[in-house]
């Protein structure tokens, strides 16, 4: 019996050169897979079967959908598995509910991603510990909407709510009312806190990596042309 066939195989689907050559020197040593390397080994038609594929966050969310693979040359049923330091709580739910089958991070122990991508190659899903956890606060927490989120996302950088009206295009009291919402549903008494909880939950980026808006510079009458708004 050809002992590799018992082996799943595993596809490295990443950008980052440095950390695809470590997953495949990692996962070679575990002599349990057959490794390859998209755009370095064949695929196509002739080429491997794949089970499980190993790709960053913006990857794994398009190749769960068949397509995707089909037009990267992916054969099989191949499951999908993240591998990102993204530890969003709104991203993971996210990940899950498109049918990303395991959500690893960036940085975790070796033994962590050697069992996901056991868990994942065999048809089983894994989610490591601390995503396990961002998962159950999720269910255990009111969620919020995107348009909460965006609010959010201003708030930690800074802004007050007539740049945050300027900048989504919406009403002054529309922010006012998110931010209502957003305060009731982390138990916060104070922006500052909400923008503290919601980092600590991975909702919104860390406050010096998310993108500054420039309100003063967005013309009220393109708010009023796109959203039907007059901002206050």
């Amino acid at each position: 019996m050809n002992q590799n066939a018992l082996r799943p195989n595993i596809l490295i689907f990443h950008p980052d050169p440095l950390l695809s050559a470590g997953l495949v020197a990692a996962l070679r040593q575990q002599g349990t897979f057959e490794v390859y390397v998209f755009g370095v080994d064949h695929l196509g038609a002739d080429g491997p079967s794949i089970d499980a594929v190993i790709a960053d966050f913006d990857n794994a969310m398009r190749l769960v959908r068949r397509a995707e693979r089909e037009s990267n040359g992916i054969r099989g049923a191949a499951r999908v598995l993240a591998l990102t330091p993204n530890e969003r709580e709104t991203d993971i739910r996210r990940a899950i509910e498109s049918g990303v089958h395991g959500y690893v991070l960036v940085g975790g122990p070796l033994g962590d991603l050697i069992d996901a991508v056991n868990a994942v190659a065999h048809g089983l899903r894994f989610v490591s510990a601390t995503v396990a956890q961002r998962m159950a606060d999720s269910l255990a927490r009111a969620s919020l909407t995107s348009r909460e989120i965006e609010v959010l996302e201003l708030v930690t950088a800074g802004q007050q709510n007539k740049s945050i009206a300027r900048a989504l295009c919406i009403e002054l009291a529309t922010v006012k009312s998110h931010m209502t919402a957003i305060m009731s549903k982390l138990g916060a008494s104070t922006r500052t806190q909400a923008a503290q909880i919601a980092a600590s939950r991975g909702l919104v980026r860390e406050k010096g990596h998310v993108k500054r808006q420039q309100p003063a510079r967005l013309s009220l009458a393109g708010c009023a042309d796109e959203a039907g708004l007059q901002v206050a």
